[in-house]
């Protein structure tokens, strides 16, 4: 060794020269990191200031190390002669220099620079909002982020998860811990990180629970897998098949699939759901990742390859969830209890969430005492104790009830409409509520449990859902007098409980057990709810099965099967709701002898007919035949005789009697009119001839009506919607209740309006007052929405959509007030070929709310917004803008031209950017206006941007337009055949501005521009910017985490470097999926690859990667490489270092 110290000095400089260059590289990026985090309020964590002073240190001593070699080598006989001892001396130092450098970097290369503290006042969450895991429980009054608590051991195991699962040895991999260690939410934050390092191509996940629902389990996986067919299929074992099939297609096409499957707590058959296996269940084709609390189930059912620990959290981290909870900081009191609640939390993220609620609004011996109430060395224990704590702090008895009726239900997820139609059932609130008061009161409910955190937030809305550990504390707490029975063991057969505890229970569910037969009766005297749900469809229930269940209050059978037999409820005279969804039952005339029946749905059932006997019914309050595809026939006579009905629900009914019909054979709409307290009304009516003039809409407030024919029910939003195909020769729009509900409608889509006037103000007498939603489509009469002054306006709509009017001419015409769509958030417009310009300038400067404007396939449009002498444009709230098929618009902003055959090849057009910083046709706007300039934040918070299909397009920005558009996240450019560069110079504006940059930009797509040469012109953004330095130029692309460029013929370069500053950079800092496809012509991506701070980079790509001109690729500032390929190179390159 000592004397290749001698002879390969050189080399060793040059080695050492290159880690130098590494070390620069690898401070720089830490010290910028460290920089931006502290301009955005993060914490900065210790090892970063240790690593630049020793990094600053081993510079120092390294360049001292060369500069004296360097002396030497030139000293030493006039540099003609090595001198041995001076070379030995230094090839030995260097040596330890390069080996101390690396290592310096490898040990600090991928640690985590920052993380966020909680702010003042701030209460965050461990989990994200929205996230559905079972772990974790969320109060209302915690603003969850996934950012705001940083957990390094959960960080550490999200990249052990993800190493697993890219290692071709396994195709199992498990999560296990106790219940709210946090499984599910760190399951979650890996399915994210999953999902953006695009590590498969396809990713699906279901719930299990505890009571799998094979069906509900196969719809999720489904759903991800784009396989929407499976909802047509009934049959599990045929959905199975259609499953199978799709994953088998996805491998045979080499597409890598994850399926995530959380909350298991038994052996789960893949086979059973469609997930191809081997007989000892372990998964074929794609990879699973599972959670659950046992590891036995992971390993031994599941067949688990490499099963990871959930352990609690870090003292530190305890301990930093604690403080975010309570705000920051508890009261000065009570900082001396602190310690000892975290003591008892040992590090469970479920008990820290509830017991820091025990520290908010209270004083030091209350808090003192609670703390004592919930102490005990078992965890289990302590859960229990500290549910129980919180349990009896809710004062409000109906909350209890409500819980109690959760945990009763059996699922993770209850339904909350179900819910509704229970606690009517049971009488839970006050004799005289209304429906509505019940919906109301149940939503007040569930929000007081949320805050104490016995129930979880799941997503928007009303949307909730039971911790397993609450719902089997609330079963325990109330066995003492066998309350409650849910039935989970599926082994266990109902005939083997025990006669007495039947015998006291008041509410039985089973809950998707394998039962293959019921006994012939169940001795429940005190029974006052059952429910039964199944996917097994030959489970028949026996005639005497209720029998003996007299106080029986509610039964849900939804989708059992059920006799014809008479005697079937013969018993059930206190029945209250009656839930028979999905039954196969056919004849309900037995259902009309349940006098005291409040609640019946028959959703989605097989009836056919609804026989007088029903008219019985008259203490009914909700009916629901929603879906029933099968009725024909509801006798005359029988829905007026429902008077205290207050929701109906009957979208398939079509056959309406008209009033004047001598001879009735079917239900008529005039008899609604005896329905006095009716507020919720869905009902379709294929003829409009039959609605009566006089038939009562004043006191709905809850309706979706269609009228015409064609219409499918796909959950319309907002509360009261209206969808009407008009028939020119109907006088629908002459009656009086039609102009009720126009008046008072929310959500109204307009089909097929031939013969109607030119706007469709003239549909209503007084306007659309609390419109907020508006679709006009297929109706060629229509030339304006609104083209009266006289007329009402739209201040209350939020969205509209404009489809296939191919006579409209515009949204308004100039002489509509200003404010007349003020509220307006989202425009869609589709298929309007008689359509110029989208808005006029002055319209454009009062929808300040708009958020996203979608404009495609209109033929003649040449613009979006017209300019006139209006004053300055701004659409400041815009976040998506995009522009489809246009094939003669050449502006975002135009002005009035002559006809479109006159303009076509208009070279003023040409000479302007589609989005200019000035105001557009510059030229001739001088001869007209003046020079108005178009604000630079016009589009300050556009995060979208789609342009798909405008043939008349040169370049889309020049580089003033680009500095707004500091926020864009996505941009698409496809099929835009004349456009040569996405971003021009900019000709007598460029001293105005200092920077380009996309500092927000994520995803990239350029396809099909088969006129483009240079996606990104350098020489026009360096000559145009003398003053800017390389590491401004380098953050043009910080943000792109995906850049796509495909069939553009003409493209040589990706970025175009000739005539750049010497160091000019591109830097993709986060860069994860790049592809480059379909590019002919294509020479380089960019003339030099520099390959720099990487000690672990293997490879350039996995792919075979082709670059005919590359020659080398620099290391370092007199380090360069080459040898085959680039490939190649880079492996051997980082062997020599």
């Amino acid at each position: 060794r000592g004397f290749r110290y001698v002879t390969s000095s050189e080399s060793y400089a040059n080695n050492l020269l290159m880690e130098v260059g590494n070390l620069k590289y690898e401070a720089q990026r830490v010290r910028s990191a460290a920089e931006v985090a502290r301009d955005n309020l993060q914490n900065i964590h210790e090892w970063v200031p240790k690593f630049l002073a020793s990094a600053e240190e081993a510079l120092k001593e390294a360049e001292d190390l060369l500069e004296n070699f360097e002396k030497a080598s030139k000293t030493c006989c006039h540099g003609t002669l090595p001198d041995p001892n001076c070379r030995y001396q230094f090839s030995r130092k260097a040596k330890h220099k390069i080996d101390d450098i690396k290592n310096l970097i490898l040990e600090n290369s991928n640690r985590e620079i920052s993380f966020s503290g909680p702010a003042p006042g701030d209460v965050a969450a461990l989990i994200p909002a929205g996230r559905e895991g079972k772990d974790v429980v969320q109060s209302t009054t915690t603003a969850a982020s996934a950012s705001s608590v940083d957990f390094e051991s959960r960080a550490l195991m999200i990249l052990n998860i993800m190493d697993a699962l890219m290692d071709n040895r396994y195709s199992v991999v498990g999560v296990h811990g106790m219940g709210g260690v946090g499984k599910s939410t760190l399951l979650v934050d890996a399915e994210k990180r999953i999902r953006e390092k695009n590590s498969f191509g396809w990713v699906a996940k279901a719930d299990v629970s505890q009571n799998p629902d094979v069906k509900k389990i196969q719809e999720e996986i489904a759903h991800w897998l784009g396989l929407n067919d499976i909802k047509k299929e009934e049959n599990v074992s045929l959905r199975a098949k259609l499953l199978r099939e799709r994953l088998e297609d996805l491998e045979r096409k080499k597409n890598k699939v994850l399926i995530i499957l959380d909350n298991l707590w038994e052996r789960l058959d893949l086979k059973d759901i469609g997930i191809p296996c081997e007989l000892d269940n372990k998964v074929i084709g794609c990879k699973l990742l599972l959670t659950a609390r046992d590891e036995r189930v992971l390993r031994r059912e599941m067949r688990c390859d490499n099963a990871f620990l959930l352990g609690v959290l870090e003292d530190e981290e305890a301990k930093r969830l604690f403080e975010t909870m309570v705000g920051g900081k508890v009261q000065v009191e009570l900082e001396s209890l602190v310690e000892e609640a975290l003591h008892i939390c040992a590090g469970l993220p479920f008990l820290i969430l509830a017991i820091s609620k025990l520290f908010i609004d209270t004083n030091y011996s209350d808090c003192k005492d609670a703390l004592k109430q919930i102490w005990n060395e078992e965890t289990g224990e302590v859960i229990n104790k500290t549910l129980r704590v919180s349990y009896d702090r809710i004062k409000c008895e109906e909350a209890k009830t409500l819980l109690q009726l959760c945990a009763v239900y059996g699922v993770s997820k209850p339904s909350l409409e179900n819910l509704v139609r229970y606690s009517v059932g049971l009488g839970l609130f006050r004799k005289n509520s209304s429906m509505e008061d019940t919906r109301n009161r149940l939503s007040s409910l569930i929000h007081t449990l949320q805050a104490s955190s016995l129930l979880l937030h799941n997503g928007e809305n009303d949307s909730f859902k039971i911790h397993d550990l609450v719902r089997g504390f609330v079963t325990s707490v109330t066995s003492g007098d066998h309350f409650l029975l849910v039935l989970k063991d599926k082994d266990k057969s109902v005939i083997e409980l025990s006669k007495n505890k039947l015998k006291s229970c008041k509410a039985i569910c089973f809950s998707y057990i394998d039962l293959k037969e019921l006994p012939q009766e169940l001795d429940c005297p005190k029974l006052q709810i059952f429910m039964l749900f199944t996917n097994n469809k030959s489970l028949e229930v026996p005639d005497s099965y209720f029998n003996s269940m007299r106080n029986l209050k509610v039964l849900d059978l939804s989708g059992v099967r059920l006799s014809r037999s008479p005697s079937l409820f013969q018993f059930l005279t206190n029945l209250h709701t009656l839930c028979l969804d999905h039954s196969s039952l056919e004849d309900v005339t037995i259902l009309g002898e349940l006098k005291r029946l409040q609640i019946l749905s028959l959703m989605n059932s097989k009836i056919r007919r609804l026989s007088k006997e029903m008219g019985q019914l008259v203490e009914l309050r909700l009916l629901d035949l929603n879906y029933c595809s099968n009725l024909q026939i509801i006798e005359p006579g029988v829905l007026g005789s429902l008077i205290k009905l207050e929701e109906l629900y009957m979208n398939k009914l079509k056959q309406w009697n008209a009033v004047t019909q001598t001879l009735p054979t079917n239900a008529s709409l005039i008899e609604l009119n005896n329905m006095k307290k009716l507020w919720t009304l869905h009902v379709s009516i294929l003829d409009p001839s039959v609605i009566p003039e006089d038939l009562n809409v004043k006191k709905l407030t809850k309706y979706e009506i269609h009228i015409g024919e064609g219409w499918h029910w796909s959950g319309r939003k907002g509360l009261s919607t209206l969808m009407l195909q008009w028939d020119p020769i109907s006088d629908i729009f002459q009656k009086g209740c039609i102009q009720r509900i126009l008046g008072k409608t929310d959500n109204m889509i307009l089909d097929s309006l031939n013969g109607i006037e030119q706007s469709i103000c003239t549909l209503s007498q007084k306007g659309f007052p609390k419109l907020k939603h508006l679709c006009v489509e297929n109706s060629p009469s229509i030339h304006y929405i609104l083209q009266s002054s006289s007329h009402i306006d739209f201040m209350t709509l939020e969205s509209l959509l404009l489809k296939n009017l191919i006579n409209l001419e515009k949204i308004w015409t100039s002489n509509i007030s200003s404010k007349s769509f003020s509220a307006l958030k989202v425009v869609r417009v589709k298929y309007c070929h008689n359509m110029e310009v989208l808005f006029p300038l002055s319209s454009v400067r009062e929808l300040p709310q708009l958020k996203v404007m979608e404009v495609g396939n209109c033929k003649i449009i040449r613009g979006i917004v017209e300019a006139d002498e209006s004053g300055k444009f701004g659409l400041h709230d815009l976040h998506v803008l995009k522009l489809h098929s246009l094939p003669h618009i050449m502006n975002f902003f135009t002005t009035k031209l002559a006809p479109l055959s006159s303009r076509s090849d208009s070279p003023v057009g040409t000479q302007i950017a589609f989005f200019n910083g000035q105001q557009a046709f510059i030229s001739k706007i001088k001869g007209n206006f003046g020079t108005k300039v178009i604000p630079l934040d016009a589009f300050q918070r556009l995060e979208t941007l789609e342009i798909i299909g405008l043939d008349n397009l040169r370049f889309i920005f020049f580089p003033s337009m680009v500095k707004s558009l500091t926020q864009l996240k996505k941009l698409t450019v496809s099929n835009c055949g004349k456009t040569e560069a996405i971003i021009m110079e900019e000709e007598g504006f460029m001293s105005e501005y200092s920077q380009v940059a996309f500092p927000n930009l994520e995803t990239l797509y350029i396809d099909g521009m088969d006129n483009i040469e240079i996606i990104w012109d350098n020489q026009a953004i360096v000559d145009s910017f003398p003053k800017l330095n390389v590491s401004r130029i380098a953050g043009n692309f910080v943000a792109l985490i995906k850049l796509r460029i495909s069939n553009c013929k003409m493209l040589t370069k990706v970025i175009s470097d000739e005539g750049s500053e010497e160091g000019h950079v591109m830097v993709f800092n986060h860069l994860e999926h790049m592809k480059l496809d379909g590019l002919r012509r294509l020479r380089c991506f960019s003339s030099d690859v520099i390959v720099s701070g990487c000690p672990n980079m293997k490879f350039f790509s996995k792919g075979l990667i082709h670059a005919s001109n590359l020659e080398r690729v620099k290391v370092s500032e007199k380090a360069w490489f080459w040898e085959e390929n680039l490939n190649i190179t880079i492996q051997h390159m980082f062997k020599e270092m």
